[in-house]
């Protein structure tokens, strides 16, 4: 080989090498965390991988930190870590979002954006939310209930055991909130809300047995994920209820919850939209880090009416959920469909 050939080639060598540096540069914008609370449902496990898809799609490298089982302590110590690390943002699902707050301020003070995901952080300013519209849940699982009710009854009365996930999670107050508000034009409607603490489900099916327990002739009970939910159907299982003797609604949209709909135990679960919440990060994961303020207004995610508004902590982009039924539940446009496929 001549040495005017070993020349070109050895200049083909160092440009390639150049072309190949400058792609993988483009492609790694730098380090993001994603601080998840737990991994012990399927809305946390698939928010995690949706997550970690969409921010690496959109060129940065996606680290997810898990908190144990919904543990607050091990959760600020890990916001400590990543901090230390100088990433380019910090994504976190809070297991408290009081707790949480002194972490966050540190982050920022530091030059760090954080992003809340899906569980509002409102005692301090944070970079960005992405959410479900947790508040319009509550709504909509309210009006399925009135609906559910007058089917049965022919006007919407009967007894409610209503299952809250833990209080220090915005995603169940909210869910509470907007509920109760529709359940008070119903003065024949009795709630008895209980809690399972750290999103439990046995916690749920030691609520659920105690109660039926006492009262047999429960009419419905709204439980604020379908992993509750199924905790609850073992025990209408092992108490000898048949499907439909008692109504079962949810919110989430889970896998589960779509096979419980299948089934014929639950009636209804309103989806909190996880792969639109995921990618509604992504959306304006590039502005938030660079310090730029993304247009206030509506916005469509994956298909699904949003809007960015301004709260007193800082942006948040609120994303709808719609009800699932047997007339709908193998839509492809739900999550919990699209798992595992």
């Amino acid at each position: 080989m001549s040495s005017r050939n070993l020349v070109r080639i050895s200049v083909l060598c160092v440009l390639l090498l150049m072309l190949s540096t400058t792609m993988i540069a483009a492609k790694n914008k730098g380090i993001i965390y994603y601080l998840a609370p737990c991994m012990h449902d399927e809305v946390q496990t698939t928010a995690a991988t949706m997550i970690k898809d969409a921010v690496e799609e959109a060129g940065y490298t996606c680290r997810v930190l898990t908190a144990g089982q919904e543990d607050a302590s091990l959760q600020l110590n890990q916001l400590d870590n990543a901090i230390s690390q100088n990433p380019k943002a910090i994504i976190v699902a809070a297991v408290d979002g009081v707790a949480i707050c002194g972490g966050v301020d540190k982050a920022r003070a530091a030059g760090i954006p954080v992003i809340a995901f899906d569980r509002t952080i409102s005692e301090t300013k944070v970079d960005f939310h992405s959410v479900a519209g947790c508040r319009l849940i509550g709504v909509n699982s309210g009006n399925e209930i009135a609906r559910l009710l007058k089917e049965r009854y022919g006007t919407v009365k009967g007894t409610i055991l209503d299952i809250m996930g833990d209080p220090s999670d915005s995603y169940t107050t909210l869910i509470e909130e907007g509920f109760r508000e529709v359940m008070a034009d119903y003065p024949d409607v009795k709630i008895d809300t209980k809690i399972a603490s750290a999103w439990e489900a046995s916690n749920a099916a030691n609520i659920a047995d105690d109660y039926l327990t006492a009262y047999p002739n429960t009419d419905l009970i709204f439980t604020h994920a379908d992993h509750l939910a199924a905790a609850v159907v073992a025990i209408l299982q092992n108490k000898g209820y048949q499907k439909g003797d008692i109504i079962l609604v949810s919110t989430a949209g889970m896998p589960t919850g779509l096979t419980l709909i299948r089934e014929g135990w639950l009636s209804c679960t309103v989806e909190q939209p996880v792969g639109a919440q995921a990618e509604g990060v992504a959306m304006f994961l590039d502005d938030i880090i660079a310090g730029k303020k993304p247009a206030l207004g509506k916005y469509t995610v994956n298909g699904i009416d949003s809007e960015l508004i301004e709260m007193p902590y800082g942006l948040e982009l609120r994303i709808s959920g719609a009800p699932i039924h047997a007339g709908n539940v193998d839509d492809p446009v739900f999550w919990g469909n699209q798992v595992g496929k």
